[in-house]
């Protein structure tokens, strides 16, 4: 196949005008603003988050005309409920048929998807790895906003349940992680409180979390400490106030304070984050590390020390091969 050139210098705003990438072009990146439009594909570190692999099989899958997106919700329910409209998952199929599957949940900061980097990337590196991906885009923006991104992910995997004949994967057997926002909400599908045994799912073989925010308790006392009116204090705020509402407290944010909620039960995770990550402090992985090891939760924790935030599949990294090195601990828990 002939690829549709891509350079360093070409921007977001370049990718989706090209039209080559057609239905997938509308999730590049969501709630777009122009400084994300102009920006150059170099700035996002072209070589490091997989652009060029990544679009590569985007525009494979667009040449055939299939669609490969599906609404979480009913037409009934989007019209009842303004905000179910918006939820999305798009299908990367794999190369085998009767496979296990993975989900896929990007960031954003409750704001919105970085769905080229922390989804799209992810599931098309899924795919060569041998399994169909499926990458989910759920609610965002409101304040608050939890638990709805917890619902489109149940939503999502009961869709995939239902329909997994057609979607040719195994039913039952998934595993399922994010980054940043994203991984905030895949890790509460293990929790006692918000997980898996209370949605009605399967419970997944294993959980991949990219530089996760699961200290809320953590996070609440940077911003308490944090100067009135600094960069730090008003970065954020937007995210707690997602969580916890406009005026978050210790206790509104406690729901989703994961390590206050994981037992023995918690499914198998594989952890990974930089040390030199400014967006999610990388100690909220080494809090995460060491719950893991207290309760016994089988883990492989990867931290690199320079790559920073949404560093996709890391290439050039000292993570490098993070999601090989995920899929063997998978592969090896089902011995």
């Amino acid at each position: 196949m002939n690829y549709h050139e891509i350079t360093p210098e070409m921007t977001i705003g370049d990718l989706v005008k090209s039209k080559v990438y057609g239905q997938f072009a509308d999730y590049i990146f969501t709630y777009m603003t122009p400084d994300h439009w102009n920006c150059p594909l170099k700035e996002y570190g072209f070589d490091k988050v997989g652009f060029v692999p990544t679009l590569h099989r985007m525009e494979e899958l667009a040449t055939t005309n299939e669609n490969y997106i599906y609404h979480l919700y009913s037409e009934e329910e989007q019209l009842s409920e303004y905000d179910k409209q918006d939820p999305v998952f798009i299908h990367f199929p794999g190369p085998k048929p009767n496979q296990p599957y993975a989900v896929v949940i990007p960031g954003g900061g409750l704001n919105r998807q970085w769905g080229l980097i922390e989804g799209l990337a992810i599931a098309a590196h899924f795919n060569e790895l041998g399994y169909s991906a499926f990458v989910l885009y759920y609610r965002v923006k409101q304040e608050p906003l939890m638990p709805k991104p917890l619902e489109d992910m149940y939503q999502c995997i009961r869709y995939i349940e239902d329909h997994a004949e057609q979607f040719q994967v195994q039913k039952g057997r998934y595993i399922i992680g994010g980054f940043s926002a994203g991984a905030t909400i895949a890790g509460e599908i293990g929790s006692t409180n918000l997980g898996w045994m209370t949605a009605n799912v399967p419970k997944p073989e294993m959980i991949y979390l990219g530089y996760s925010a699961a200290d809320m308790n953590g996070l609440y006392d940077a911003y308490m400490n944090a100067p009135e009116g600094s960069p730090a204090r008003a970065g954020m705020a937007p995210f707690l106030k997602r969580i916890g509402g406009p005026f978050f407290t210790r206790e509104s944010l406690y729901p989703y304070h994961l390590l206050d909620f994981m037992d023995a039960s918690y499914p198998p995770v594989y952890i990974t984050a930089n040390e030199d990550d400014g967006t999610v402090p990388v100690v909220n992985s080494h809090v995460l590390d060491a719950k893991c090891t207290e309760l016994g939760i089988p883990h492989v924790t990867n931290i690199g020390k320079k790559g920073g935030h949404s560093f996709g599949l890391g290439i050039g990294l000292e993570v490098e091969g993070w999601m090989e090195d995920a899929v063997k601990f998978w592969k090896n828990l089902k011995k």
